[in-house]
């Protein structure tokens, strides 16, 4: 495995979920890169990535999957150390290893990783960027934003009384994922256009009280 200390050139760069289970993504042309340590993470010590690519099995596939798209393979699997807080560990560069990765710490969790991978290489499946630095989870191929965390980055109040009133008002922008209200993208942008309008008014207001003081 190399080291590499700078992010590779990708077009997405995204945390997805599966299960509760998160791990970075990265789709570049026709490939995913996938995070392994941070997908082996629930699966403790004995499900490092260090110990799959050891065996046997994975050592010889690595070794024809390099021959057979010639690609050296040292950059099949690298290992990031920097860059992108909570992005380092080790990655592999091909959607193929990812999916073996995958079955090898469950088989369950396996199949839905090749359906994801899947989505993303068909482009059936977007990858989305962060709001407010809070990431999506993906459900049935749309993202949504756990709204406790939206809110509190806006300044909004998070009272279980004004969070039922929005769901009353935009049940169409709600979905309740395990025990907890997430949101449209959509959703979103008006909560964060509504701050807007209300810090706008508190500026003109603040301003106008300035100029009548200074009258």
């Amino acid at each position: 495995m190399k080291a590499e200390k700078n992010e590779s050139k990708a077009t997405s760069l995204r945390m997805v979920e599966i299960d509760h289970q998160k791990f970075a993504v990265e789709l570049i042309g026709d490939n995913v890169m996938c995070n392994l340590t941070q997908m082996a993470k629930p699966y403790g010590k004995s499900k490092r990535p260090e110990s799959w690519l050891k065996t046997d099995e994975v050592c010889q596939y690595i070794d024809i999957l390099s021959d057979a798209k010639n690609i050296a393979s040292d950059k099949l699997v690298i290992v990031k150390k920097g860059g992108i807080p909570g992005n380092q560990g080790t990655w592999c560069t091909d959607y193929r290893l990812a999916m073996r990765f995958a079955q090898w710490l469950d088989p369950w969790f396996a199949i839905q990783v090749d359906q994801l991978l899947v989505d993303l290489m068909r482009g059936e499946l977007a990858l989305y960027k962060p709001f407010n630095g809070i990431n999506p989870i993906m459900v049935e191929g749309k993202p949504y934003y756990n709204q406790v965390a939206v809110l509190k980055s806006l300044g909004f109040s998070t009272r279980s009384g004004m969070v039922s009133m929005r769901k009353r008002m935009f049940p169409q922008h709600f979905i309740k994922l395990y025990g907890r209200n997430f949101v449209t993208p959509a959703f979103c942008e008006y909560l964060k256009n509504r701050k807007s309008i209300v810090q706008l008014t508190i500026d003109f207001a603040t301003a106008s009280q300035l100029k009548g003081g200074q009258s």
